[in-house]
C-alpha cells in the first residue's frame, strides 16, 4: 500500500476516515471516534478551518489511508494551545507517518505565526501506550511525556447506593437557564489544567446540551441553595453515550467542581446520582477518562470501584517559539 494522492478533509470523508479510524484503534488505541456520525462532527467543528488544517491521504487501492489534523483548542496565559492527530494505516510504510508529521509542525507553526510572530504555542498529542515507533518519532523531535490518561469502567450495580448531597446544595437537571452559568463554572474547575478546554459562549453548547450524544437524564449540576451574589454552580456532571461501544455504556465526559466547593464529596454524589439514572436507562457500564496527574481525582473513581480498561494512552507536548 502507498499514498498516491494528498487532498485537504471535507465532510464527506467521515466514512472512510471512521473506517480508517476504526483499524488504527484495533491496533494502537488513543480514543478517536469510529462512528461517521461521530467523526462528521469532528470534522463539523474545525468550521471554516476545515480544510486548511487537515491533510488526507489517498491509498493506490482508493482508500483513505491516512489522515492529519491540527486543531486549535484556544490560548490559555498568552500560549496557543494546538492539538495534533496523525493517523496512518499500519500497512503503509514509516515514512508516511514522518511526512504526516512534518506537516503538521509546519501547519502548527504557521497558525501560531497568524497569531503573531511573537507568539508562543503549545503543540499536544496523543500516542497508544504500545506504539513504541509513534513515541519514538515524538521524542526525536523535541516532544516530551506530559501524562498518561487512564480510561476507567465502572459496572452499574443493581441496587447503587444512595444519593447523599452535602448540606446547602440542591442536585438539579440540567437547565437552559443556567447553561453560561454552567461554561462559567467549568472553565473555573478546569482553570488549573493545561490540557482542558475552555469553551467560549460561541463553542460550548456543542461541547455540552447540543452534542449529538448529550444524556441528559445522566447529566446534572449542584446549586447552592442559598442565593449567591456570585455563580451558584458548585459542581456540574455532563454525559454523553459512547457509540463506539458494542453495549451501551455512559461516558462522564466532564465532571468537575470549582475550587471553593471542593473536598466536600460533590463528585461522589454526582456519580451516585449517575449511577442511579444509568440503571433506569438501560446503561450498564460508565467510562471517563482522567490524567494520571490528578491523583486526587483518580484516587476517588478507584474508591469507587472504576478500573483501568486498556484504552489509555500517553500525552505528549512540545513547546513551538518563535524563532
Amino acid at each position: 500500500m502507498k499514498i498516491l494522492n494528498w487532498v485537504s478533509a471535507t465532510l464527506d470523508h467521515a466514512v472512510p476516515l471512521a473506517a480508517l479510524f476504526r483499524r488504527a484503534e484495533a491496533s494502537t488505541p488513543v480514543g478517536l471516534d469510529q462512528r461517521p456520525e461521530s467523526v462528521h462532527l469532528r470534522l463539523a467543528t474545525l468550521g471554516p478551518d476545515l480544510a486548511r488544517n487537515t491533510l488526507v491521504g489517498v491509498a493506490d487501492d482508493g482508500a483513505v489511508a491516512a489522515y492529519a489534523e491540527v486543531a486549535d483548542m484556544g490560548e490559555a496565559d498568552g500560549v496557543r494551545r494546538l492539538r495534533l492527530t496523525a493517523v496512518a494505516h499500519p500497512e503503509l510504510p514509516a515514512d508516511v507517518r514522518t511526512e504526516l508529521h512534518r506537516w503538521l509542525i509546519e501547519r502548527a507553526d504557521q497558525l501560531r505565526r497568524a497569531g503573531g510572530t511573537a507568539q508562543a504555542a503549545v503543540l499536544g498529542t496523543r500516542c497508544a501506550e504500545n506504539d513504541g515507533a509513534g513515541h519514538r518519532l515524538l521524542i526525536e523531535d523535541g516532544f516530551s511525556l506530559a501524562r498518561h490518561e487512564r480510561d476507567l469502567v465502572l459496572a452499574v450495580p443493581e441496587l447503587p447506593p444512595a444519593v447523599e448531597v452535602p448540606p446547602g446544595l440542591v442536585l438539579e437537571s440540567v437547565d437552559e437557564r443556567y447553561e453560561e452559568l454552567a461554561r462559567l463554572a467549568h472553565n473555573e474547575a478546569y482553570a488549573e489544567s493545561t490540557a482542558a478546554v475552555r469553551p467560549d459562549q460561541r463553542s460550548w453548547p456543542q461541547h455540552a446540551i447540543t452534542h449529538p450524544r448529550f444524556l441528559p437524564d445522566l447529566s446534572c449540576l449542584l446549586l447552592a441553595e442559598v442565593s449567591r451574589p456570585d455563580n451558584p454552580v458548585a459542581a456540574f456532571l455532563f454525559a454523553l453515550a459512547d457509540d463506539d461501544a458494542d453495549e451501551p455504556i455512559a461516558v462522564l465526559h466532564c465532571l468537575g467542581t470549582r475550587p471553593p466547593w471542593r473536598r466536600r464529596g460533590l463528585a461522589t454524589a454526582m456519580i451516585v446520582r449517575a449511577l442511579h439514572q444509568a440503571r433506569s436507562s438501560s446503561f450498564r457500564r460508565l467510562r471517563l477518562q482522567v490524567s494520571d496527574t490528578n491523583e486526587p481525582a483518580l484516587a476517588l473513581y478507584r474508591r469507587l470501584g472504576f478500573a483501568e480498561s486498556g484504552r489509555g494512552y500517553a500525552v505528549l507536548m512540545r513547546q513551538l517559539t518563535a524563532d
